[in-house]
């Protein structure tokens, strides 16, 4: 009753496919990925397309986030100050720092 498959040939698998077939595929705006991993034409040239991946070290943003950090902090704080002062309430003490004397 069984003589095997419906259709015959492959349907494909992780082993056939690559991108470089992709690239020169006519129809290469269909596979999801298309424009990072089969990049075509001079927009690409010379970029860096894995940018988001790698981490925020190797980019220099550990340091620029922090300083962000403690920026919003005093900026939080002198709001609240401001705000106590308005409603005539004596101003807020910060926070203790996470890890500092308390």
């Amino acid at each position: 009753m069984y003589d095997g498959p419906a259709r015959g040939g492959t349907r494909g698998g992780r082993d056939q496919f690559n991108w470089n077939d992709v690239k020169n595929d006519k129809y290469r705006e269909n596979y999801l990925g298309h424009s990072v991993k089969a990049a075509t034409g001079r927009w690409q040239q010379g970029r860096d397309l894995f940018w988001y991946q790698k981490s925020g070290n190797t980019l220099g943003l550990d340091e620029s986030l922090e300083e962000l950090r403690k920026e919003r902090e005093a900026v939080r704080q002198a709001e609240l100050d401001q705000m106590n002062r308005a409603l005539g309430l004596p101003p807020a003490r910060p926070a203790p720092a996470v890890g500092g004397p308390a």
